[in-house]
């Protein structure tokens, strides 16, 4: 299997585990800050990598590596991005219904494009930027003027766009330094360090089925995590960029079955758009 083939299904598989563990935190939103459930999921990942260390081969090595890692700045400024974008996606999803959330997502793949072509000198072919329109115009279409998603709780699935965006073009930009493993640890780690302090105002004891959805929740969001990571290392992100279109599909499939909701028209509408932009990238070349 080629490089760009396997980096194309790790992004169709974190777009699917990203859309199920953005659900899972939507339910645990009704009891639950979603920034205590960053910072659950965050302590819960360093906490298994603790139990493996002591299994480690190298525990010193491993524990150096994640205290003082590589390029150091850059790898711990790309942790502080995806844990800004996770807390904001978990609170835009506790605002917005999970179809309408993921299609206010998509504006991610549009600020990958541009910023792959700003950032990492990317060349971006004209069919990308006709998928990335198309993208657009179905977001423009879910959040239309008037319609009941054009309040403030709109601009929060925006905004975890946008630092999402910020840490993937991070991510790829320290690929030579930084594996999947890399990057997961040290979002974990910035996670408990810029959250915990916020849990002596925010913190409450989770149920029993709580801690089991926390669990699920950050197994889920992990494995994601690791598919980004490991897509991005293999190709352009201006390339994988309309694949994580797919999202759309898998939230209109978990709003029906963990919800039992059907999305308006308008939604339905966007949502069309939105996939045009992704089968416009996956059409064949002549």
């Amino acid at each position: 299997m080629s490089q760009p083939t396997l980096a194309i299904l790790l992004t169709l598989a974190a777009a699917f585990l990203y859309t199920l563990g953005y659900a899972l935190a939507k339910i645990l939103s009704d009891t639950l800050d979603p920034v205590q459930i960053t910072f659950l999921r965050s302590a819960l990942v360093l906490a298994g990598w603790g139990l493996w260390l002591t299994r480690a081969a190298d525990p010193v090595g491993s524990l150096r590596r994640l205290v003082a890692p590589p390029r150091a700045m850059d790898q711990r400024l790309a942790a502080a991005m995806l844990i800004f974008s996770t807390t904001l996606a978990v609170l835009g999803y506790s605002l917005v219904p999970v179809t309408e959330a993921s299609a206010l997502g998509f504006t991610a793949p549009i600020i990958l494009v541009v910023l792959g072509a700003l950032v990492l000198h990317e060349r971006v072919s004209p069919r990308r930027w006709v998928a990335v329109a198309f993208g657009f115009a179905g977001m423009l279409v879910v959040v239309r003027p008037g319609g009941e998603l054009f309040t403030w709780a709109a601009a929060v699935p925006v905004a975890s766009a946008l630092t999402y965006a910020l840490y993937q073009v991070m991510t790829r930009r320290i690929r030579g330094v930084a594996d999947e493993w890399d990057a997961t640890l040290q979002g974990a780690l910035a996670g408990v360090v810029l959250l915990g302090p916020a849990m002596a105002w925010l913190w409450r004891a989770p149920g029993a089925a709580e801690t089991a959805l926390i669990v699920l929740y950050a197994a889920v969001q992990t494995a994601a995590l690791l598919c980004i990571a490991g897509a991005v290392r293999r190709a352009e992100v201006s390339g994988l960029a309309p694949w994580h279109y797919s999202r759309i599909v898998f939230a209109l499939g978990l709003d029906a079955l963990l919800f039992a909701r059907m999305p308006g028209p308008w939604a339905i509408a966007g949502c069309a758009l939105i996939a045009a932009g992704g089968l416009v990238l996956a059409w064949p070349r002549r």
